[in-house]
């Protein structure tokens, strides 16, 4: 019988890499309520309740704040969620039903699991600055990041909006070029940055955003993409950063090319 929501067994979740993510956030309850809230609009009470072992009833109660689950509980829930690769599933979903990029991010559920899954990969860098590429969306997804990490956010564009810029041209195609703006003071010297973008094809794009990010003296700790291919963007992160940049990809394109399933996000260092 399945003891999940039998709060008076612990569980070690070090092994699951949320152990100290959950100690940083000093708060398991409220990252259950968030990541219950953002699983609701992909998955039925009655999915819920399969994939985590609890009752529906008692997962509706924990969403609407009825009842505030106990810390063990809490623990226990965030370990079925990653063990059954719930925010993995939900983008393989969406892929497979060929659905385009914009109304995958449009859902604030997944703008939530992805802000959550940002802030557990980068859980023990101390980000200074989020930096955003220009494109639609990606704006969106730093102020989340921004508001999760406690930083300021720094939105990149093709045209100025402050009195002092960073700038750097780069190749769209071979007839066109486009520029990347970004206010000077946005990013401090000597700092530590992450990297917010959508789409990873577009590395002339992210090349010249790290161009911009290193011109402050300033450091990438991380970089997020939501969908590209990792075999390019390991080779990116070897070309142009001289330390280790920690790296998330939702969306690997070169598994969804050999027909496999997504698995759960792996950690690559550049």
């Amino acid at each position: 019988m399945d003891n999940l929501h039998d709060s008076r067994q612990p569980q070690d979740l070090n092994q699951y890499g949320l152990g100290e993510f959950i100690d940083n956030t000093k708060n398991t309850k409220l990252l259950v309520f968030r990541l219950l809230g953002a699983l609701k609009y992909f998955y039925s009470f009655k999915e819920l309740e399969e994939r985590l072992g609890v009752p529906a009833q008692i997962l509706w109660r924990y969403v609407v704040l009825r009842t505030v689950p106990e810390r063990s509980t809490a623990e226990k829930i965030l370990k079925k969620i990653r063990e059954n690769r719930m925010i993995e599933d939900v983008l393989v979903r969406y892929f497979r039903n060929k659905e385009e990029l914009w109304s995958l991010l449009s859902n604030p559920g997944i703008m939530m699991l992805t802000g959550l899954k940002f802030l557990e990969e980068l859980k023990d860098e101390k980000i200074n600055s989020i930096v955003t590429s220009p494109e639609n969306y990606s704006a969106a997804l730093g102020s989340i990041f921004s508001t999760l990490f406690h930083t300021r956010l720094c939105i990149s564009s093709h045209s100025p909006y402050s009195n002092h810029i960073i700038s750097k041209n780069y190749k769209v195609s071979p007839e066109y070029f486009d520029v990347i703006i970004l206010p000077k003071e946005c990013i401090p010297k000597k700092s530590k940055v992450a990297l917010v973008a959508i789409d990873g094809n577009k590395i002339t794009m992210l090349s010249s955003l790290m161009d911009l990010i290193n011109s402050r003296q300033s450091y990438i700790s991380g970089l997020l993409l939501i969908v590209g291919s990792r075999s390019r963007i390991d080779e990116l992160l070897r070309s142009r950063s001289k330390r280790s940049m920690k790296s998330v990809i939702l969306i690997d394109l070169d598994k969804v090319r050999k027909g496999n399933d997504m698995p759960p996000n792996e950690l690559k260092r550049g």
